[in-house]
């Protein structure tokens, strides 16, 4: 999947967005708000939209860590990467190589999931020093939602990191 609208490089690696992008983000951030609004009427419409906003955003930042992870990985073991883009269902690297090994390709598929485990954790640890208010409510879903991100991609199916974990395995 190509990127239709670029927005830099990070670590020399094109990063961009394809159009079905703006879509899930429009849902995310109406689901957000609709979640904050819900639970916290008191903070008012304009503190909970822009936690919806901010949360949404940030949100993008961790699938794009997470094809970063892949992506570093790869380079790292000679297989160019071109481009990451972020879309409707998420992220894709686009490695220019295959793996030379099964250990290779299970550290690389692995990766993204293990990074997204991390960010979840951290985000949980800071959510319970937060005090209750906007700010955890938005480390609390980042946690939350990272961690499922993970273990959501680690279902042994293709083209998951789950799949390419079991397709290493296998190898």
């Amino acid at each position: 999947m190509r990127s239709q609208i670029k927005l830099g490089k990070i670590f020399g690696i094109e990063i961009g967005l394809h159009y079905s992008w703006f879509l899930i983000a429009l849902l995310i951030v109406s689901s957000l708000y609709s979640q904050f609004h819900l639970k916290n009427p008191e903070w008012g419409d304009g503190v909970i939209l822009a936690m919806a906003i901010v949360t949404g955003l940030l949100f993008f930042v961790s699938l794009l860590v997470h094809e970063l992870s892949h992506s570093l990985f790869a380079n790292a073991h000679g297989m160019p990467v071109k481009e990451i883009t972020l879309f409707a269902l998420g992220g894709v690297s686009q490695i220019e190589k295959e793996p030379a090994s099964a250990k290779t390709e299970f550290w690389m598929a692995f990766a993204g999931p293990l990074t997204s485990a991390a960010i979840g954790l951290v985000c949980v640890g800071a959510a319970k020093l937060t005090p209750n208010g906007p700010l955890q409510a938005m480390v609390t879903w980042l946690g939350y939602i990272n961690l499922s991100l993970a273990v959501f991609n680690m279902l042994p199916g293709y083209p998951l990191d789950g799949g390419r974990v079991l397709r290493a395995i296998l190898w």
